[in-house]
């Protein structure tokens, strides 16, 4: 079992850092590759591309690390059914994310009362990341009563 766990977090561990290092390598040369242009317009939004690699990166690397979260429960933690549900269900919820401008464009065209106005791109992704947060909210939840009842049972 020990061994299952350094495996597993080892794994994703590098995989964390790969993409960590990638991510920051990228952004720096795109920066410097928009600072060596001549052109002066260019060079104004030069760090918005570094800016962008960054927030993608860092998006990843959050998925990366609840996508370890997920693994781990269920190859090393006890599992509940009810746990089990909401933990695939909150990792779903992330990867609905990158998806979120062809949910939006669905939305628009069959609900298009709903979501109007000047957010209206906004607001799928972050229904969807609060969503996610309520989800984590409950497992933590869940966890805490686990340990609870567990204590009880122990006097």
């Amino acid at each position: 079992m020990k061994k299952k766990k350094i495996i597993i977090t080892s794994i994703f561990l590098v995989l964390i850092a790969i993409t960590a290092i990638y991510t920051i390598t990228s952004a720096v040369l795109s920066y410097r590759y928009h600072m060596s242009l001549d052109n002066p317009d260019l060079q104004k939004w030069a760090g918005m591309g570094a800016a962008f690699i960054l927030m993608v990166g860092g998006f990843i690397v959050f998925y990366e690390s609840d996508l370890f979260y997920t693994v781990y429960y269920f190859i090393i933690r006890p599992k509940t059914v009810l746990k089990s549900i909401i933990v695939v269900l909150s990792n779903f919820t992330l990867i609905l994310i990158f998806f979120s401008e062809k949910i939006a464009d669905f939305v628009k065209i069959h609900f298009h009362k709903i979501v109007e106005g000047p957010y209206e791109d906004s607001i799928i992704p972050m229904g969807l990341f609060w969503i996610y947060v309520i989800l984590k909210i409950v497992i933590w939840i869940i966890g805490l009563r686990e340990e609870m009842s567990k204590d009880i049972s122990d006097l």
